[in-house]
């Protein structure tokens, strides 16, 4: 049984980490080839990352879908967790101007989460640099500007429950979606970080139900702390997450979005694949293959 049999639509994240724990991209035209050759359906693009502005999400995404490959969906990172008011303002001018330019390319979803981005230095830390109610507050004006764009532009804005961030589980992220209430507000799933908190995963997913709008597939072992010391997300199917569960869930609401496999392992990379993170993603979406049930 393949993917494509079982009708379940797979993308990919081209990015991958190196060893001093840092996130990097790989370049466009070097992803493409490699993501159509393994059998891909979409891809994932990064804001900051493969694209800065509209122009140059135009060229790609032409680019993707000449190769037969789908937009599955963009990501666009912002820290909304800060007492800066003005670089608030203009992380939420960006996810604005995002949203629009992924409406006038018919991009369905943009993910976002709400930070604190944890990994970087000069994060806020909550209850210290930021009251847990300022940052509620924050995150609330700022998504709801956010979300008033999206429904004019018809693109359905996930956010991303992460570790160490306000909303980073189950529970915070139904308190965010209490707070705000639209069709194009939805959600993306990462069974990753809702594990690592104790979440059900699938529980969690047949409680958010037609909320989930977009997924990704990414495995984890530990606990809440720091990446790489207490927690690591090792590869697909190697953790803790009840994969039968999870995509059974999805089966039961009706998941029609796709599943983007998400690769975050410095020491598989290296001592796996050689440092080569094509190897990291055809062996991904070999296991992938796997794990998933026919729908």
């Amino acid at each position: 049984m393949t993917i494509q049999d079982a009708r379940w639509k797979v993308s990919f994240i081209p990015y991958y980490m190196v060893a001093t724990a840092q996130w990097r991209h790989v370049p466009v035209d070097e992803a493409i080839p490699v993501l159509k050759g393994a059998g891909y359906d979409g891809v994932e693009w990064m804001f900051g990352q493969h694209f800065s502005d509209a122009r140059e999400l135009k060229a790609i995404t032409g680019r993707t879908r000449a190769s037969g490959l789908a937009v599955s969906n963009i990501m666009c990172w912002q820290d909304l967790v800060t007492r800066d008011q003005e670089a608030r303002e203009a992380s939420v001018k960006t996810l604005r101007r995002m949203v629009a330019a992924a409406g006038e390319l018919d991009i369905p979803v943009m993910n976002t989460f709400t930070g604190p981005m944890t990994w970087n230095p000069g994060a806020a830390r909550i209850g210290k640099d930021i009251s847990e109610g300022e940052a509620w507050k924050a995150v609330t004006e700022s998504l709801s500007s956010v979300v008033e764009t999206a429904e004019k532009a018809k693109v359905v804005v996930t956010i991303e429950p992460v570790f160490g961030m306000l909303v980073h589980d189950y529970y915070t992220l139904k308190e965010l979606l209490g707070r705000l209430d639209s069709r194009y507000l939805g959600v993306n799933v990462d069974p990753s970080h809702f594990a690592l908190y104790g979440n059900d995963t699938a529980w969690a997913v047949r409680m958010l139900g037609d909320k989930v709008r977009h997924v990704h597939v990414k495995d984890v072992f530990g606990r809440p702390g720091v990446f790489g010391e207490t927690f690591t997300f090792p590869f697909l199917g190697e953790g803790i997450i009840d994969w039968p569960g999870f995509f059974g869930a999805l089966k039961e609401i009706d998941y029609q979005g796709f599943l983007s496999l998400e690769f975050e392992n410095d020491s598989y990379l290296n001592n796996v694949c050689d440092g080569d993170w094509a190897k990291a993603a055809v062996q991904l979406r070999e296991r992938a293959d796997k794990l998933l049930p026919r729908r």
